[in-house]
């Protein structure tokens, strides 16, 4: 699956959004792996009207970076149609396994198309039909579009296609109702949260010898989005993913800065 960073968002958002004022925050978190804290990330968005703008950022920490360091920084541009986010322009650009990796798209009549891939897929994976391609979307605009139905709908049931250049994988949620997350020393977040359970499956894009065993595997997880800024909206502020050797990775918000 993809790193867990794909999980974590949002800055406080405006309207369409369903906030009423403008606000320039950021959302920090930090990923921990069996209790010891592995990876650090960042995320803010800013809008403009229907319009959205949003910047990712996640780098190992502690013995993980020491071990096998990695790095990703996503951004992405786009607009809200028709209560669902329409990316326009995204870019990603990593170090993972010892090599950069980038990623460019635009969206053309709601389809990706790649401007720039290194490595090439061919050199690892199988490639994602043109045709499968059609109304995708990235992975950060999956968390916008779930804060938006947080907001419209008080629920998270929501099904979407993502596809980030590599691979092409169908996001399923449900609402699982609200619980009461508590005060811990690894987050700044505790209270009321609504859960949303997912489930990620590849479709295609498969990655050539063992790797492509674990992509038919149907992967799970879980996003708690809880209301940051007193009058805004519900944002992720917990998230736990399953992993295949240590059981569920969690991501925790530290603190929100200007």
């Amino acid at each position: 699956m993809k790193p867990a960073t794909s999980l974590i968002a949002l800055l406080c958002l405006t309207s369409p959004l369903a906030v009423h004022r403008a606000i320039a925050e950021q959302l920090n978190y930090t990923l921990h792996v069996v209790g010891i804290p592995v990876a650090d990330a960042a995320l803010t968005i800013n809008t403009t009207g229907s319009a959205y703008r949003a910047v990712m950022r996640f780098h190992t920490t502690g013995l993980a970076n020491l071990v096998d360091g990695s790095s990703l920084e996503e951004a992405v541009s786009g607009e809200i149609k028709n209560d669902r986010p329409a990316p326009q322009v995204y870019s990603s650009n990593g170090y993972l396994h010892g090599q950069n990796r980038i990623v460019d798209m635009t969206w053309q009549d709601g389809s990706p198309v790649a401007t720039a891939i290194t490595p090439p897929n061919a050199t690892e994976r199988a490639d994602v039909p043109v045709a499968l391609r059609a109304g995708t979307v990235d992975q950060v605009s999956l968390i916008i579009l779930l804060v938006h139905l947080a907001q419209q709908t008080g629920g998270c049931e929501a099904a979407a296609r993502s596809y980030d250049g590599r691979d092409l994988q169908l996001f399923q949620v449900r609402t699982a109702g609200e619980e009461e997350l508590p005060a811990s020393g690894r987050s700044s977040f505790s209270g009321r949260a609504l859960r949303c359970d997912f489930t990620s499956q590849t479709l295609a894009g498969f990655r050539f010898g063992s790797g492509g065993e674990q992509d038919h595997r149907s992967h799970r997880g879980t996003i708690w989005l809880g209301q940051v800024v007193p009058g805004g909206p519900r944002l992720p502020v917990q998230a736990a993913v399953e992993t295949r050797w240590f059981g569920d990775a969690t991501i925790y918000l530290t603190s929100v800065a200007p």
